[in-house]
Parts: structure tokens; sequence; C-alpha cells
């Protein structure tokens, strides 16, 4: 990222960031510019002819002797117009840490199917999930390189990991837990957004992102439009869109959490301010925090934060409600992420259809 500054003396502007040069990263600075404007323009300007200059250096090359670092440039300079930046940040992350490492300096000749084999053995202390994105990242590299620069993706003749991992149970309270959880928690803000949580199931970050604005009293719902992300270079936090496109929804709440709402709200000053924190969004921290000391405090076992997001879907199914209209309470992509996610905790149907039958 290109970091702006001022002299203190002449008042100019100047620039400092990194470019890679004949493959190796430098310190460069451009300077002198009588406004902040000039300088990010100059920069920009920068940029564009060294993206031409990159470029036209590829296509001079035979596909199989260009590096993997270029092609990997290319693909994240691709990826940052076409996902959210917290996207883009966890991919910039896994591609610093697990890929670049290994593969940066290798030509796309070089890599072979074994030298794959190697570097996917070597990641054999991960968890399945971890690995498997990893390799869907190094492969979406290639075929970024395959589609653009005309390298050859070699990907298929490697075989995917495979998942030998016991299936996850899903950590949640009763009921009853969550109700000895709850009666203890002296924190009245805690307290409310604990409730929040469990009743409408929603999303850590979804909750966070909560306005006044977002609650219809009269209705007595919540509309889930927006999500709070940590992962961003422009402060502390985002306001961003929902996870995917059916998260945006409007949740039913009942009277009690209403009028707890309701109460709360006649202490808040602005209707464009977070439910949960005021002018700013409650920090993660805070909450986790709580949820370890009441938790303790309560003698109920230890949950994550998100798992009370599988306590409300636990409690739903255990009562018979359907499980569409868990997966549109939720804001799972379909119905079968619920289904895949929740299905051992459904009711037994065996016996009732055998029940049926013997009537027959």
């Amino acid at each position: 990222m290109p970091s702006f500054e001022q002299n203190k003396k002449n008042k100019k502007w100047s620039v400092r960031f990194r470019d890679k040069i004949d493959g190796i990263e430098k310190n460069m600075r451009l300077s002198s510019f009588n406004t902040k404007k000039e300088a990010q323009a100059a920069y920009i300007e920068y940029e564009s002819k060294r993206k031409a200059e990159r470029e036209k250096e590829n296509a001079s090359k035979v596909p199989s002797e260009i590096y993997f670092g270029n092609i990997a440039e290319s693909y994240m300079r691709h990826q940052k117009t076409r996902v959210k930046e917290s996207s883009y940040i966890s991919t910039e992350s896994k591609l610093n840490k697990h890929i670049l490492p290994n593969f940066a300096g290798l030509k796309i000749k070089e890599i072979t199917p074994l030298v794959v084999l190697n570097w996917q053995q070597s990641l054999e202390s991960y968890a399945y999930k971890h690995k498997k994105a990893l390799r869907t990242l190094l492969t979406s590299i290639l075929k970024h390189g395959e589609r653009y620069f005309d390298t050859p993706n070699i990907m298929y003749k490697v075989e995917p990991f495979r998942n030998v991992e016991p299936p996850k149970e899903i950590n949640y309270w009763t009921l009853e837990e969550f109700n000895k959880f709850i009666a203890v928690c002296d924190d009245e803000e805690m307290k409310l957004l604990f409730k929040f949580l469990y009743i409408t199931g929603c999303r850590r970050g979804e909750c966070q992102a909560v306005t006044w604005n977002d609650i219809n009293f009269d209705k007595k719902t919540v509309k889930i439009s927006k999500n709070i992300t940590r992962k961003t270079t422009e402060g502390t936090y985002k306001v961003v869109s929902p996870k995917n496109q059916t998260s945006n929804r409007t949740i039913e709440i009942p009277n009690s959490l209403c009028e707890e709402l309701k109460n709360t709200k006649e202490k808040s000053e602005n209707m464009d301010y977070f439910v949960f924190g005021g002018a700013h969004p409650i920090p993660d921290k805070r909450i986790e925090r709580a949820m370890k000391n009441f938790s303790e405090k309560a003698g109920v076992k230890k949950i994550r934060v998100h798992d009370l997001r599988h306590s409300c879907a636990s409690l739903l199914i255990s009562q018979g409600i359907s499980i569409v209209a868990v997966s549109n309470r939720l804001g799972h992509k379909n119905v079968e992420q619920t289904l895949n996610t929740y299905s051992h905790l459904m009711p037994k149907e065996a016996t009732r259809m055998i029940e049926i039958f013997e009537n027959v």
C-alpha cells in the first residue's frame, strides 16, 4: 500500500511504496508535489505504466518461461476488482504464507505434478478445510495463467486432498443451558446482545452491524442487510454487505425481545447508531470476554459466540420447525447448506413412517 506524507519544512507531498524490479522488491519514492491529490495522481500514473510494462514483458515471454510469481501478481490484481476487501485480505494472507514461499521463484515449466504433490504433503498437519482452500487458491492462479498467459495448468494431474477427519460435532447450548447463562449475565447490554444472537440466529458480524433504523418495532422485525468486518485497511472495522445474497433477510422477533430493544432505544441519541455499541459497533473482544466470564459463572459448557447461532437452529429443529424456515432465518445460501449442517439434529422419522404403513 502506498504511504503519503508531507514534508514539515517545505510542505511538499511525497509517496512511498514498494515495487518489484527485475524480480527484486525495492523501496520507491515520488516527491515534490504541491498537494496530496497530485501525489496520488502521480502514483496512479506510475502504477498504470508499470502494469503495462509488466504485461508487455510477460507477453513477450515463452509461456512456460514465465515465473509463477508474475502470474500470482496478475491474479491478485484481477481479484482486487472482483471480491470484497475482506476476502482479498484473506486470500493475500494465504498466498503470502503458504504459496509464494514455495512457488514464486519457479518458472511455470518447473512446477511439475511432483512439485505440487510434495507441497501438498508439506501441509498434512493442517485441517482438511484449510488444505483444501490452499489447493483451490493454487488451482485458481494456474487457471488464471492458462486463461491469460497461455501457460499450462497441471493441477488436474495431482490428486486432491482426501478428507479423513471425523465429522465435527456442532457445539451448542440447550434452552436450559442458555437460560442458566443468561440468568447470571449482569451486564445489561451484553445480556441483550446474547439474547439477540440466540433468538435471531444472526452471525456476530450481522448483529454488530444492526442499527436502530433496521428495527421495526410495530412489525416486530429486524432487517439484516449489513455485516461488520475487521479485515480492512481503512480503519478498525468496515460495514460491508452480508456473507451472501440470501443473507439479506427480515427476521421476526418475539414481543419480549422487541420490548427490551425498545427500552434500550430510549437511551440512544441517533437512529443511525449501532444497537450494540452506539457510534461504533461493539468490539469482538468485549463479546468474547463476556461470553467466557458468564459461562464460567453459570457453570455451563464453553462454546463460541458463533455457537449461539447453532443453538438457535438446534432449538428450532428440536421443536419441529421446518428446515426451510430455519434456513431462511439463518440466511443460508440454500436449504442444502442447512441440511448438511443440522440434519443429524433432526428427529428420527423411521418409526413414524412404519406407523403410517402399519395402517395401509
